[in-house]
């Protein structure tokens, strides 16, 4: 596909699914605060759930509400243009406390609905009754954001300037960190993960030092960060020539692609962007930003991309594999909660490549015959052939439509 088809497919998502995958560029000063309302009530899980062990109180979900300020939403809310300065979290609640439906669980935060790169555009709707968080807008989520990692630009132009940079540096390895910086410990070390879009410096307002350094074998960035006052403002930062990125964006290859997808195999597996790791669909989005695709955030919202779409719910064992011998690699595979990468076929099995948290094992059952989940908690090949982590149902019996873009 050439960038021009890119686009059109990009258009069609947000036309499909317009609710969550936005263009931020046309996004209106003013919205209407019922609509603001709606997003932010969110309803509070209908089960018991913990933190750190413990079970939570009706006080705190008092507490919750009170924060979120629901009844503060003016009937006009004038929109806020900021971007994230560092790696950040996007939560369903405006609270930090790592919330699960299991005491001992250590991994699935249930607040957690993704992670941020430094220098994403957002726009704010609203804050909650402290301030420490606000609601915002993303290209294709909408949560709490914790304040102090958004720089808000005091007029809209210079933060649509930044959006719309023709020259840009884009993220082909798993993550980039950049150096360590003594002279500005705002943008020292900063991480960024595979498709993060980075503006590249014009080449005339590149000066001979920056921060003590040469910038010479380097490429020159423009990264937000809060001036004095916490508005944006920016500064130039160094990504040295021998880092995995590129100029622009990729070309559009299957081969390419599943380069992608190798380049993080073995890597920890992260809820929603935990322990700066991602989660299956995560994995799939990062790897499709790096052509300028713009997927939605969730397994459920990329089974619906654009493409050539085939229905497997129903099929019997012989139907599965005769559809699989015509896929052409790079194709997604997903079930109700996961996506995965096609590979191929090896032998007589059929192979995938995604992030997986746990499969079951037959040797492995509880004493009412489930499945007793065994960790995997990485980005792994592996067939469909291998089981579910309760139901011990096969992947490849477990999957209910492919899609080939």
């Amino acid at each position: 596909m050439s960038k021009e088809q890119i686009d059109c497919f990009n258009q069609e998502i947000q036309k499909r699914q317009s609710q969550i995958v936005r263009d931020l560029a046309v996004h209106h000063n003013d919205m209407p605060g019922d609509s603001i309302q709606s997003a932010i009530k969110q309803t509070f899980p209908q089960k018991h759930l913990y933190h750190q062990g413990q079970q939570l109180e009706k006080s705190f979900y008092d507490d919750l509400l009170q924060e979120m300020n629901v009844k503060g939403v003016k009937k006009t809310s004038k929109a806020q243009f900021a971007y994230s300065i560092r790696g950040t979290s996007i939560r369903s609640f405006p609270s930090k406390m790592f919330v699960t439906d299991n005491p001992s669980d250590n991994e699935f935060d249930l607040f957690q609905e993704t992670a941020l790169d430094p220098a994403e555009p957002v726009i704010i709707l609203h804050e909650s009754k402290s301030g420490e968080w606000s609601f915002v807008q993303t290209s294709f989520f909408r949560g709490w954001v914790p304040a102090a990692d958004l720089a808000v630009a005091g007029v809209r132009h210079i933060w649509l300037d930044y959006l719309q940079t023709a020259r840009f540096l884009v993220v082909t390895g798993s993550k980039l960190r950049l150096g360590y910086n003594p002279y500005s410990p705002e943008i020292s070390e900063l991480e960024f993960m595979m498709g993060a879009k980075i503006s590249l410096t014009a080449q005339d307002e590149v000066p001979d030092v920056i921060d003590n350094q040469s910038p010479d074998g380097c490429y020159v960035v423009k990264l937000p960060v809060q001036g004095g006052n916490g508005e944006l403002t920016f500064k130039q930062a160094l990504v040295p020539r021998v880092s995995d990125v590129s100029v622009g964006y990729l070309p559009y290859t299957r081969a390419a692609v599943i380069r992608q997808a190798f380049k993080m195999q073995g890597e920890r597996y992260g809820w929603g962007g935990l322990f700066k790791s991602r989660d299956c669909s995560a994995f799939v989005r990062d790897i499709y930003r790096c052509f300028g695709f713009h997927f939605p955030r969730n397994s459920g919202e990329q089974m619906l991309l654009p493409g050539k779409n085939f229905s497997l719910t129903g099929a019997n064992r012989q139907e599965r594999r005769r559809l699989l011998d015509q896929l052409p690699s790079g194709s997604l595979l997903f079930f109700p909660g996961h996506v995965m990468l096609y590979l191929g076929k090896h032998k007589d099995d059929y192979y995938v490549i995604h992030a997986i948290a746990y499969y079951g094992e037959k040797e492995k059952r509880d004493i009412d015959g489930s499945y007793i989940p065994v960790s995997l908690n990485a980005v792994a090949v592996s067939p469909l052939s291998l089981r579910r982590r309760r139901s011990g149902e096969e992947l490849m019996m477990a999957l209910t439509s492919s899609v080939q873009i």
